[in-house]
């Protein structure tokens, strides 16, 4: 019996200190967390998997695009590099053409 006794202080002493910490936080203690977690389910459900699809979709063409202009001009600052009589002087983010 005083097993229980002090098993249920801990547990009562550990749920005043969430609940404490939780409002520390600005969270509004456990029910705030609870009506969080349902209003973030809510805006879940506004948003389709077949959004969130292609929304994904969209993402990885974009890398795969800026990925091949990346590479593209990688190959550029190669050729750039092999090529030390450029007629173009780098300046700042343009080119201008050197006298």
């Amino acid at each position: 019996m005083n097993d229980l006794m002090t098993q249920t202080e801990a547990l009562l002493g550990f749920s005043a200190d969430l609940e404490r910490r939780l409002t520390d936080r600005g969270l509004g203690g456990v029910t705030g967390v609870v009506e969080r977690f349902e209003e973030l389910l809510r805006g879940l459900d506004e948003v389709s998997t077949e959004q969130l699809d292609w929304a994904r979709r969209e993402i990885g063409d974009l890398i795969s695009t800026l990925t091949g202009v990346a590479e593209h001009l990688d190959m550029l600052h190669a050729i750039k590099q092999a090529n030390p009589r450029s007629r173009f002087a780098h300046t700042g983010n343009g080119l201008s053409a050197a006298a």
